[in-house]
């Protein structure tokens, strides 16, 4: 038997005193234990306070020494890693707006536009720089007449559920669209061209004749034949398609939630489509979030709900960019706001009246006030689309020769500082949208015109009123004198339909009523016209002429204002639109993700 096992069984063997129920040998143990601790703890306590001193300085040193230890380390660290996106997470993108519908064609809000750009590839989309790019398409070209053009397709493209992207869906869709019965909202541009298969890569269009600015027609979002031929053309709209649709873009379907809050709240879910033929996304899931006005959204921001805003307004985008939290973009879209004075009112049948209200006015001033410093849209043509333009001057502010223009036609002030002719005062009637930024433009024109002895009536539509139809009571009957408006003005210089005589009718877009024969030709050879040196001169001649006749007043490019949170990479200000939802370009590169990453030697 051992040592151990030896004292372990005299241990058990110990008897125990009846009145202290401890043996004498655990007694004197304990005894021991206790004057070991009173002699070595104790006893002992008053040297260590005596040392107190050099236990601190010690204690200092080691910790002195483990902090420099650290900050060595994370300064090493720095010099071979960064902060940088990486991969994974959610993108959850708001915006105000209404989803009534998933299929593209039917496409109308900026809500249901930019859920077809997620889930849909069309045959050619604009890039981050507002040119025109291949998306399904690799390239086109054109015959020497201008009226036949062949575009070719990628052969690597799947729907959702696999099946290949072929030439017969891009015939499909174009059919659809084609049909007035199927309730596309641009059937009628469709109806005098013709389209043919030319091979499984290849598709052909003939044009009636020719036009330069086609190709950019081709940004149509694709539908799936294969899912959808079987469904009559009058019930495609309500199709279980329209709520649960198959694309073939960078995101896939997977579920619309509705909410019974009172600001209307729909969340759009979809996930990353592993086999797009541009490379995966990034995220691995996107949510659009929509909102029923632009309070909702901006409070969802705050609240963190979602990652990003999209189209805030210009007061709410000032606010949120002051917030650490966050951080503002605002990228340029090709178009313009313009005040359209039309040119059969009363007052405004003469041009010279027309050429005071434009000296009269420092746009400098109503830039400021919109709070992003917009750039200038002096001309009803972008110089970025033609070179030669930025040469063309414009008249500047000038409040003494607007006074005098004014004298000179007749127009005199009274009493009160209004100018009346003929008895009759000089009042005019400013029309515009309910929009934030656009009352204020209407009232800081409305003050500079003061200035000169005009009064104006501001009149606002609230579009969000069901009963209040902007298109019916105010664009259509022309029921106005000036109008503060939006023109998209697109990739290509062809503003035909804004300008030429023809369009001049309710439901044409010439909203100024203009009618010039000479700007008439220039704009019909214009569009006609390849792009060379000849095309650029039409049009150069159609914008001296506007310049003369001042159907318009070019005020300032409109921007998207977007604003995420620090840490998101997705939209930026370097960037230039056709449309807000051409953001969505390279939305397969956004992250909301970062981490530390060795750098790459």
């Amino acid at each position: 038997m051992s040592r151990i096992d030896r004292s372990w069984q005299k241990f058990q063997n110990l008897r125990m005193n009846a009145k202290t129920g401890i043996s004498k040998g655990v007694r004197k143990a304990e005894d021991a234990t206790i004057g070991h601790a009173r002699r070595f703890i104790l006893d002992r306590w008053d040297n260590v306070y005596e040392a107190r001193r050099n236990i601190g300085i010690w204690l200092s040193g080691v910790g002195l020494l483990i902090f420099i230890m650290v900050a060595h380390f994370i300064f090493l660290r720095s010099g071979y890693t960064d902060i940088a996106p990486i991969r994974g997470g959610t993108y959850a993108e708001g915006m105000v707006g209404d989803i009534s519908t998933l299929n593209p064609i039917y496409a109308t809000t900026a809500s249901e536009i930019a859920a077809s750009r997620l889930m849909f590839s069309s045959l050619f989309r604009y890039d981050d720089t507002g040119s025109l790019s291949g998306d399904l398409a690799t390239g086109y070209n054109v015959d020497k007449t201008g009226k036949i053009y062949t575009v070719s397709l990628h052969q690597r493209a799947l729907w959702h559920d696999n099946t290949p992207v072929t030439v017969d869906d891009v015939i499909f869709t174009l059919n659809i669209i084609k049909r007035s019965s199927s309730g596309a909202p641009n059937s009628e541009g469709w109806r005098n061209i013709e389209f043919k298969k030319v091979d499984n890569t290849k598709i052909e269009f003939k044009l009636p004749s020719a036009y330069t600015p086609f190709p950019n027609t081709l940004t149509f979002s694709i539908l799936p034949k294969h899912i959808l031929e079987r469904v009559p053309i009058h019930s495609l709209r309500e199709d279980r398609f329209s709520n649960s649709p198959i694309g073939s873009g960078p995101f896939k379907f997977s579920l619309l939630q509705r909410t019974k809050e009172a600001n209307k709240h729909t969340v759009l879910h979809m996930i990353r489509n592993s086999r797009y033929y541009k490379g995966a996304s990034k995220v691995e899931r996107f949510q659009l979030h929509t909102y029923s006005d632009n309070e909702s959204l901006v409070a969802a921001l705050k609240s963190q709900s979602i990652n990003a805003a999209a189209d805030v307004t210009s007061d709410s985008f000032g606010k949120l960019t002051h917030d650490p939290r966050f951080n503002g973009y605002a990228p340029t879209i090709n178009a313009g706001v313009y005040a359209i004075l039309n040119t059969d009112s009363e007052i405004l049948k003469d041009a010279s009246v027309r050429s005071a209200l434009r000296y009269g006015l420092d746009i400098k001033r109503i830039k400021k006030d919109i709070g992003y410093n917009p750039l200038s849209a002096d001309l009803p043509i972008l110089d970025s689309q033609i070179a030669s333009l930025k040469n063309i001057k414009i008249s500047q502010y000038n409040q003494d020769k607007a006074n005098d223009i004014l004298e000179k036609a007749g127009w005199k002030r009274d009493v009160s500082g209004v100018r009346t002719k003929n008895n009759e005062k000089l009042i005019l009637r400013i029309a515009l949208k309910k929009d934030n930024e656009y009352e204020k433009v209407a009232k800081n024109i409305a003050d500079q015109w003061r200035l000169l002895g005009i009064e104006s009536q501001i009149s606002i539509t609230d579009t969000s009123d069901p009963t209040q139809n902007f298109a019916s009571l105010v664009l259509q009957p022309r029921d106005y004198d000036v109008l503060i408006y939006n023109l998209s003005v697109g990739a290509d210089p062809d503003v035909y339909a804004y300008w030429h005589s023809s369009q001049a009718v309710a439901r044409g877009l010439n909203l100024s009523n203009y009618k010039d024969g000479i700007s008439d030709d220039a704009l019909s050879s214009g569009r006609s016209r390849p792009k060379d040196s000849l095309r650029e001169a039409k049009y150069r001649n159609f914008v001296n002429r506007w310049i003369q006749q001042v159907p318009a007043i070019g005020l300032y490019r409109p921007a998207a204002l977007y604003v995420s949170l620090k840490g998101v990479q997705a939209v930026n200000s370097d960037m230039r639109f056709i449309l807000s939802t051409d953001r969505y370009f390279d939305v397969q590169n956004w992250t909301v993700r970062t981490n530390s990453v060795y750098k790459t030697p």
